[in-house]
């Protein structure tokens, strides 16, 4: 297969591609019967739900529930109508006058793509419009439907708080077998702290010791003016040692930058592994007087011989502050949405002009269901998924000869969805949390405009090699 030369595509053959592009679906009646299909989701769908009687859980239920079923539809639906539509036509020997014309493959994949991108964007653009309606339908009004942003820890206090970790552990080592003299061991250890403290995985907090997070608040400096009502939040989540929400001990004290107290609140057995501590104008203006910086510190306050607790330090602590409201989130999070569903009409589109129909959804439909699960711990080193110990027999001659195979699609995979992963839109808009509207632009950027074009040259290739019937 030989990829076509790099040419500008020019307009006419495009613009004839997009025409055909919008009109094969509506001629299929595949719009009509989607429509209904997305109607039943977002209108009937939320008839059903019932939440935990709070406003908060039933945003998310109609948010979370809603839209997903309802961008599942649409991704489905998106993915087989791009297999249809090349294969459709060659099979139908609709494409036989395409393939003798002076349009070049890519311009015929490329008008194709964005017609059907331009009628997944109209489409979708109905589906949050009619999710907005419904909530305010429910009664859940601005007050209800605030969005905050969580604000980022400060880079040097995580790696202060890597440094000391590191320190703890290796005061606790034998003399022997602490890295003293040996820079490149040391740096090596510190990378395990970085990766530990950034992932998602609980870390225990030994009796006595104390956890740092350190966040610069966006009143400081010139970003944005203080104003009279503004507030803050301060969250903190917690597990013991024996993965309950409660029997944990501690002591939890927020600081200004200049070490000044601004709360201080004792972790109790009572507490149920989260609480919110509400910070006004007055407290900011402390934090803002002492630095501009809100420095968390908590300490297990066990005794001697007491539990450990257990914190997943990226998500332990955290501050967030108002960001807008649902209508604005929703724009953002159509975005992200639109990445999402202009690639899977991109790989619908390039299977299409490569395989029939039948063909092309089965693999269209596998390399999607590869993708979902290439993010688990389905490939993950043996040393990782055995707690770094070898047990048994081990794998396979087969299974070890496919592994280093296996692992290598599975990070290519992974590292191709990671700006749409990164967006988080559903999850957020779930939580009432802001979407990063750099995090939806770069998803756009990436997973719904270069890899598309990628896909659309292999495509085009493909369609320039392909026996016509």
């Amino acid at each position: 297969m030989r990829l076509p030369r790099l040419r500008a595509p020019r307009p006419r053959p495009v613009f004839a591609g997009f025409a055909l592009g919008l009109r094969a679906p509506l001629r299929s009646k595949f719009v009509f019967a989607l429509l209904a299909l997305l109607g039943a989701a977002v209108l009937l769908l939320p008839i059903q739900l019932r939440g935990d009687g709070t406003d908060a859980g039933a945003l998310r239920m109609l948010l979370t529930w809603t839209l997903g079923v309802a961008v599942s539809l649409l991704s489905v639906a998106t993915l087989w109508a791009g297999c249809a539509a090349v294969s459709g036509d060659v099979e139908g020997k609709r494409h036989a006058g395409a393939a003798v014309s002076s349009a070049r493959p890519f311009e015929l994949w490329l008008g194709r793509w964005l017609g059907l991108a331009a009628l997944d964007a109209a489409v979708l653009a109905l589906v949050l419009l009619a999710t907005f309606v419904q909530v305010r339908a429910r009664g859940l009004g601005p007050d209800a439907t605030a969005v905050r942003a969580y604000l980022p820890l400060d880079p040097a206090s995580f790696e202060e708080e890597a440094e000391r970790v590191l320190e703890d552990a290796i005061a606790r080592m034998p003399p022997a077998a602490r890295p003293d003299g040996d820079p490149a061991r040391r740096a090596a250890m510190l990378e395990s702290v970085r990766r530990d403290l950034a992932g998602d995985s609980y870390l225990p907090l030994d009796p006595g010791r104390e956890r740092r997070w350190r966040f610069e608040l966006p009143w400081a400096g010139e970003r944005r003016r203080l104003r009279e009502g503004d507030r803050a939040d301060f969250e903190f989540s917690f597990m013991s040692s024996y993965g309950d929400q409660q029997g944990v001990r501690g002591l939890l004290r927020l600081l200004a930058g200049d070490g000044r107290e601004i709360v201080r609140r004792d972790v109790t057995t009572d507490d149920n592994g989260f609480f919110r501590i509400p910070l006004d104008t007055d407290a900011i203006v402390v934090a803002l007087k002492g630095g501009g910086t809100l420095e968390a510190v908590f300490e297990n306050a066990e005794g001697d011989g007491g539990a450990a607790v257990l914190l997943r330090h990226d998500r332990a602590a955290r501050v967030s502050v108002p960001a807008g409201g649902l209508a604005g989130n929703l724009f953002v999070a159509f975005f992200a949405l639109l990445a999402l569903l202009s690639l899977l009409a991109a790989l619908g589109l390039a299977c299409g002009c490569a395989l029939s129909f039948p063909v092309a959804a089965f693999a269209a439909t596998a390399l999607c269901a590869m993708v979902a699960v290439s993010g688990g711990g389905a490939f993950a080193d043996d040393a990782d998924a055995h707690g770094g110990h070898s047990h048994g027999s081990g794998p396979g001659a087969v299974v070890a000869a496919i592994q280093p195979c296996a692992k290598a699609v599975a990070r290519a995979l992974s590292s191709a969805t990671e700006p749409f992963d990164r967006a988080e839109a559903l999850d957020r808009l779930g939580d009432g949390v802001a979407v990063s509207a750099r995090g939806a632009l770069r998803a756009l950027l990436l997973d719904g405009l270069v890899l598309p074009l990628l896909l659309g040259l292999l495509g085009a290739a493909a369609l320039r090699g392909r026996e016509l019937p």
